[in-house]
């Protein structure tokens, strides 16, 4: 776009900007104000903020796909043909690889620019339902100008026809009066028409706003959306984590929460990671790597990728002994997790999190040939408690 360049607003621009009714705000808002007519996009670009000037080409371009800008001059060079040109490249933009979330988020960008521009459809229908209600208004006032004049001159001849008719025959005044009743009940029927009409309208500018609402809310949903999805897949370990069954199930916004809850903790081969009569409360899922569960020195079982252990201190509610050794079968990398961390985390999380533990119990005790109650792993209160597999 070019800095010389130089708008105006046009009649719906200065409605909007006298009552933006949802139409324009934030930043859209703070550039309508300072396009006067005669100011360039260099000069409007001096005041406004560097987060504004940032986003300046793509919000000119939304003023004037709405038609409430119009270019009116050039303080350089270009012409007012360029408006044309100047949508279409912004609408262009939209759907170019570059403008794109980062991590190949392309369906959120898409679906964004879609409800933009439904969004766009819905104003210029909502701007034609206000002005079709304002004629509707405007008729229906003048409706009732004539309405109050007609019935001034009415009630004056009727005042003296019940003077003049005091002596007239009673089937006589009767017919009369039946007359005059019609006349005023014909009369009456444009008014009945008038107001069913303005009511129509009225409803579908209530409508009207209701989806505009509606189109705005979804749009905020999918940006939120996509943000979360750009600052997940920026973290070093989103990718290790997103794959794991344990992780089934959480939106972005909660495997980020319980990134930043969870210690990252690297083992080498032959380390001990819980041992026989140790007190503790944190369990540990496996990122990468195996385990062995010893009792004793009897095997237990193996665990790798995905598996977790230790985890009946949380699902117990107590404080029970670690009744088994775990030790680093390979290299390892393992999140640490402290239930308390979990308790004081947002009720969807620690739901999603109960959900893969008991799931993973489920899916053991499916694959076991052992009782229930003899699965490694089980909380005693008063006895060692083994590290789950």
């Amino acid at each position: 776009m070019s800095n010389k360049k130089i708008y105006s607003r046009t009649k719906l621009g200065d409605s909007v900007l006298e009552d933006p009714q949802g139409i324009i705000s934030g930043d859209e808002l703070l550039l309508m104000a300072l396009i006067d007519g005669r100011t360039s996009v260099e000069g409007i670009a001096s005041k406004v903020p560097p987060s504004v000037r940032a986003h300046l080409d793509g919000i000119f371009a939304r003023l004037l796909s709405a038609q409430i800008i119009e270019v009116t001059g050039d303080a350089g060079f270009g012409s007012a043909s360029e408006n044309s040109d100047l949508v279409a490249a912004f609408e262009t933009s939209l759907s170019m690889p570059a403008r794109q979330p980062a991590g190949g988020d392309a369906e959120a960008s898409r679906r964004c620019t879609e409800l933009e521009l439904e969004l766009a459809g819905v104003r210029g229908k909502l701007d034609a339902a206000k002005a079709r209600q304002k004629e509707v208004e405007a008729g229906f006032h003048k409706l009732k100008l004539r309405v109050s004049a007609y019935t001034e001159v009415r009630y004056a001849r009727l005042s003296k026809l019940l003077r003049e008719l005091a002596s007239y025959p009673e089937h006589e005044l009767r017919a009369i009066l039946e007359s005059e009743l019609n006349d005023a009940l014909e009369n009456l029927q444009p008014l009945n028409q008038a107001m069913a009409e303005q009511q129509q309208v009225l409803d579908k500018t209530l409508s009207m706003q209701s989806f505009q609402g509606q189109i705005h809310a979804k749009q905020l949903q999918s940006e939120r959306a996509a943000d979360e999805a750009r600052m997940a897949q920026a973290h070093p370990h989103y990718k290790k984590l997103r794959g794991l069954e344990f992780f089934k199930g959480f939106a972005n916004a909660e495997l980020l929460q319980f990134l930043e809850i969870a210690k990252w903790q690297e083992a080498k081969a032959g380390d001990t990671v819980l041992n026989e009569g140790d007190v503790g409360m944190p369990f540990f899922i496996i990122v990468s790597g195996a385990v062995t569960v010893f009792k004793g020195e009897n095997r237990l079982a193996t665990l790798d990728r995905g598996d977790f252990f230790g985890e009946f201190a949380y699902l117990s509610g107590e404080e029970p002994y670690r009744s088994a050794r775990v030790v680093a079968e390979t290299a390892c990398e393992l999140l640490m997790v402290d239930p308390l961390d979990i308790e004081f985390s947002a009720v969807q999380l620690r739901l999603h999190v109960v959900e893969a533990l008991l799931r993973g119990q489920v899916r053991r005790t499916l694959i076991s040939s052992k009782p229930m109650d003899s699965l490694p792993g089980d909380d005693l209160p008063n006895a060692p408690d083994a590290a789950s597999p």
